[in-house]
This record gives structure tokens, sequence and C-alpha cells, in this order.
């Protein structure tokens, strides 16, 4: 229930704001939260579209819709102005609202529109095959092999060990992150042999589970023996330790150790044929572009630190031919932009298994995402994939995404039941027009401090800002941006805090930011209308850029809520006081009228509850914030259990 904090004649009361949130039911949407993001593509197809990072639930993203529609029933006119995954507005699309999304990341543009546009599934049936016959010889000269007892099958993933000089002796090191290189069958299938690497890097097979010796050099081979910890390598022949990066300085090679080769039903994981050693083989392949430099950042340095310069770097030089061939096919495939364009989406998502940053899971015998926990990951024990896929295998495959882009477009028909109407992505200088009431959604690129819409034109506004400096969405989108032509780098107007910058883009730059992207939404957002937010954060000088800047751009507090945001079992989460709480802050105009503010009636238990109700009753205060505030507001978030 909600709470009066401000005293007002019955009168006033009467003409009183009052929060949406107090229709908001933060515990009964509870069980529908925790059981979406433990599975979140199953549950909201369509966000398989294409990858991003820190996306919301569409149950909470709903919710607060839902609670903004008690109050003003019909068809709305729903803005988010921090659109990244889309989630927000998928959610308004659903329920029949009319939808205004604006990022500033041209990845994000470019692909919520796509996943709004989606073809009828067997349109992508269609030209998938289309796209499959304009590459097949290539795709047979990269991947076709045969099994070891001579029977047809093709290459799921090459798996390559760094080799780099060591400094004091120059002699090569085979830089084995571990001893177990890969099992032959999954552990979960009962393997218990595979191949392992002996500490001087010798590949042998054998158990899995018990001590043995290398054939090659005698040495122990202990299963569990991890031999590139921390980053650090060592030489067994002059006993030279150090960082792989002083390895790295003299430049890596990358040679192939094992081939998964799979048919339908059936797979193997060997050491490589001569055959598939020259098809792996970078003087194989010659590709027709070079992608741009990778920039300067916080999540790019532990590619800089091992060689990596350019985007193209990250990959075996099969895997970018393979890449291009495919996307110079797409035109000719399709035969309109929409069906273009989700054919591209498959074929650059594809690119996040880059062949020399995607780690191998020995025990699970699968690979992982060169952005996996929205890091980059820098490996010496690489596996690069068939870029199309081998039969039922692989993950990240171009067969596989194109599957995904069938089961949203069949999900959005099924939950929509009509094409959608979308406009875009255009420019933030477009001409500023208004909403044509048969548009569905409009997607518009570049900073929300300019959006192209007249005054007035939002019916509310519920969007999800960057966490200051918790993810570098620029840096790990620019993986994708480079295959996709679009530009790379620092994106003016990103409003993110940049991590040990040495030209700016800190705090201060981050909330003057804000209060222009939040004065932009004063102006845009009807009288009346509400600006729901959710944020978190673990650093009170973030939300006191928050609540600063909402204040300084018009904004009062009408009220606040906390939900349940994140799956805590999630592996980048475990064992870390990480947040997986939402504070939603509802923001009207500062015009005078009175306001009945909502505050949650049920707190809850725990250190980051506790936290979430500080933040929650300083939000309450934007609109009278003193001068003053933000350093006794500071120490009170530093002196909470949850930051102690």
């Amino acid at each position: 229930m909600d709470h009066t904090l401000d005293t007002m004649s019955d009168e006033a009361a009467s003409d009183a704001v009052r929060s949406v949130l107090r229709h908001l039911d933060s515990e009964a949407i509870r069980p529908a939260i925790r059981q979406e993001s433990r599975a979140r593509q199953r549950h909201l197809p369509p966000i398989s579209v294409y990858r991003w990072w820190a996306r919301r639930t569409e149950t909470v993203s709903g919710a607060i819709i839902d609670a903004i529609s008690a109050d003003t029933p019909g068809r709305l006119t729903i803005a988010d102005t921090f659109a990244g995954g889309g989630v927000i507005a998928l959610a308004g699309i659903l329920r029949g609202h009319q939808v205004y999304a604006q990022d500033v990341n041209p990845w994000a543009a470019r692909s919520l529109a796509t996943m709004l546009a989606l073809p009828e599934v067997e349109e992508l049936e269609e030209a998938a095959s289309r796209l499959h016959a304009d590459v097949a010889a290539t795709l047979e000269d990269a991947y076709l092999t045969k099994f070891s007892d001579g029977e047809r099958a093709h290459i799921a993933h090459t798996l390559r060990v760094a080799i780099g000089p060591c400094p004091r002796c120059a002699r090569p090191l085979r830089l084995f992150p571990s001893a177990l290189v890969s099992l032959t069958t999954r552990v979960d299938a009962g393997g218990t042999e595979g191949f392992l690497a002996c500490p001087a890097g010798h590949l042998n097979h054998g158990s899995a589970i018990k001590r043995s010796s290398c054939g090659e050099c005698g040495r122990y081979i202990q299963p569990r023996a991890r031999y590139t910890a921390n980053r650090i390598a060592r030489c067994h022949d002059c006993r030279w330790t150090g960082k792989i990066a002083e390895v790295a300085a003299a430049g890596l090679t990358w040679q192939p150790v094992l081939v998964d080769r799979a048919a339908p039903g059936r797979r193997e994981i060997a050491i490589p044929t001569q055959q598939e050693l020259a098809a792996a083989s970078d003087g194989a392949w010659v590709p027709e572009r070079d992608l741009p430099p990778i920039a300067e950042g916080v999540e790019t340095s532990v590619l800089h630190r091992h060689g990596m310069t350019h985007w193209h770097d990250l990959f075996p030089r099969r895997q970018r031919v393979v890449i291009e061939r495919l996307l110079a096919a797409c035109p000719s495939a399709a035969d309109d932009p929409a069906l273009q364009q989700a054919l591209e989406a498959a074929v650059i998502g594809s690119t996040e298994m880059a062949g020399y940053c995607s780690r191998w899971d020995a025990r699970y015998l699968k690979p992982y995402e060169a952005v996996a926990n929205h890091r980059f990951n820098f490996t010496t024990l690489s596996a690069e994939p068939n870029v199309w896929g081998a039969a039922e295998w692989g993950r990240g495959t171009v067969e596989r995404r194109i599957t995904h882009l069938q089961k949203a477009s069949l999900w959005l028909d099924e939950h929509v039941g009509h094409p959608l109407t979308v406009k875009g992505p255009v420019a933030s200088d477009s001409r500023r027009t208004s909403l044509a009431r048969r548009c569905d959604a409009k997607v518009v690129e570049g900073s929300s401090a300019r959006q192209c819409v007249p005054d007035a034109t939002f019916d509310a506004v519920v969007t999800d800002p960057p966490y200051h400096d918790d993810v570098s969405y620029a840096e790990l989108s620019d993986l994708f941006r480079a295959w996709a032509g679009l530009t790379t780098g620092t994106l003016s107007g990103d409003a993110i805090v940049r991590r040990g910058s040495r030209t700016g883009g800190g705090t201060a730059a981050y909330q003057a930011l804000l209060t222009d992207i939040f004065t932009e939404v004063h102006r845009t957002l009807r009288p009346g209308g509400h600006l729901v937010l959710s944020y978190a954060n673990r650093q009170p000088a973030a939300w006191v850029a928050l609540l600063q800047a909402l204040q300084d751009a018009g904004f009062r507090t009408a009220g606040y809520a906390v939900v349940h945001s994140e799956n805590e079992l999630d592996h980048s989460k475990a064992g870390r006081r990480a947040c997986n709480l939402d504070v939603l802050i509802d923001l009207v105009h500062a015009d005078g009228r009175p306001v009945e503010q909502f505050v949650p009636s049920e707190q809850g238990d725990g250190a980051e509850r506790e936290f979430c109700a500080l933040v929650g009753r300083a939000a309450l205060t934007v609109g009278e914030l003193k001068t003053g505030w933000a350093s006794d507001f500071s120490e009170s978030l530093r002196a909470s259990a949850f930051l102690a």
C-alpha cells in the first residue's frame, strides 16, 4: 500500500498527482521475475536476435507499463530513451501501445529495428536455404572432413593452442591453460578419458581422472592442474616465470591441436589430420577486408595486452573468409530489406564466437563467447567454430541463430497478431515529427539529449539508464559494429563513465549528460505523464549523479519501489556482492501541483534491501534536494551493511 508523505487538505489531495507504482505488487511478480531471468530466451525469444548486456526482465517492464495503463487506459505512446536490449519497447508493443525507442549505440538501434520487423517464418526458412546454397562450396572447402573410420563428417570446432617464445631462452611455449584440454565424451555422459597436456605442453591421450606420465618427456600429468592461473606462464627449460602478456609481446601463433568432427547423431574429438591442418591453415584463406583498430578501453585492454590490435585479429583467417562470404551473399538470398537485415543479424551475431577468443569447456565440449560475462575473454586454448554449424552441434552458429530468428518471428506473430510497422532506425538529428498513428514503433539512433518528436508527445517514459561504469556497452558492441560496418570506438553522447579514462568521461560528465537527456525527456513528456526508471549500483556517486540530474531536469519524485531484477545464481554473479535488486523511481513534472508520494509498505529483509530503502528515501526528495545533500547521503550509503 502507499503512504502519503505530504500533508495536504482533502481538496488538495483530490487533485494530487499519484504514483503509478501504487498499482505494482513487487512481491506478486517476483516468482515470474525469477523464472524469466533464469531462462530469458525461452520466455522472451525475440531477445535472441542480438547480443546485449544487462537486459532487465519483461516481467518488470510489463508490470510498470500495466501500472501506467491503470491510470491512463487506451493505446499509449511509450518511450524508452536508453533502449539497449529492447525489452521495454517489446513490453509496450505486446500490450498494444505505440513505442518510441532511442539509443546512442548504432548496434542497439539497428538490431532493435531488425527484431521488431522480423519476416515470417517461411520467408526466413527459404532465405536461409538460398544463403546456404550460395556459400555451400566455401563451407565444404572449410569444414568437410571424415571420421577416423572414413565416414563423412564436418568440422564443428578446431581447437588451437597459443604458442610464443620464452622471453629468456626463446624456447616455444605451448600455453595450455590446464592439463585437461578436452574430454572425448562429455562429463555428464560419463566421459572419463580425453586429451591432456603435460606441464611442458606435450599432448597425450589418457585418463582424465588419474595421474599419468607424458609419453614424450615423462613428466607427471595431474588432470586437475592449472598451468596459466592468473595469466602466468612458465618455461620448463630455463625456469622463467612471468605474464603471458610478456610472451605475447613477441607475437603469438596458434597451432591446431584437436578437431571436433560431427555428423547427425555422432561426434568425435581427435588429433587433426594433415588435410584438416591444411584446411585450418591461414595460407589457404585470403580475407577481402580488414576490420577497424580496437580502441583503447577498460574491457579491450586485455586484447591489446595480448597482441590483438584490430578486430580481425580475434579471428582465424578461415573464419573471417566464411563470415565475409556469408555477408556478401545476404542481399541475393533476401527478397526485401527486412529479410536481408535478419540474415545479416544472424551472421554478424555469430562473430561473438571469435575463433581466437572463444574459450573451450573441456568437460562439456562447448565453446564460450568472446564477450562472456560482460568481459572480453582472452584464452590460450581457443575454439574456432564452424560458422554455419555442423549438424546439431555448435553454439552461436549462423544456422542456430536463424532458427532463433524463426522462433522469435513465430512468437511475435502469436503474441502481437499482426506484422509490426516499424520506422527506422533514423538519426537523432532528423526533423522532429509527430508519430503516425499507424506506426507501431519508431527507432532512433543517437543521443537522447535530442529526441525526434514535438513537445509533450509521450504519455510515459519507461527506461533503464546505463549504470555509471558497470558495463562498457560501446566497447563490448565494437566487435559487432566492426563487422556491421558501423562506427566503432567511443560514442559521442554515451552516458557512461569510462573507468581509467584520461580524456574525461568521469562522473561529472555522466551527470551533465543525464541532465541533458532528462531535460529533453521533460520536454517530450506530456503534462501529467510519468517517467519511470529502474537503476542499480553499488557506488554512491552513481546515485548522486542520477538523482541530481533528475532534479536539475525539472522532475519531482512521485514514488519508488524495489524489485528483484537479476538471477543471483548466474555464473557471473554467484558468490559476489552484486546487485540483484533494482530501485524503481516514478517521476513527474515539478509543476507545483501536490504530489501524493508512494512508499512501499514492505521493505523486506537483507542488506541489499536496506541499501535500496536508503536510496528510495533519498529519491523521494528529488525536486527538493538541498545544497550539501550529496555528502550526507553518500556517507549513509557507505555505512550501510551492503557496502561496509
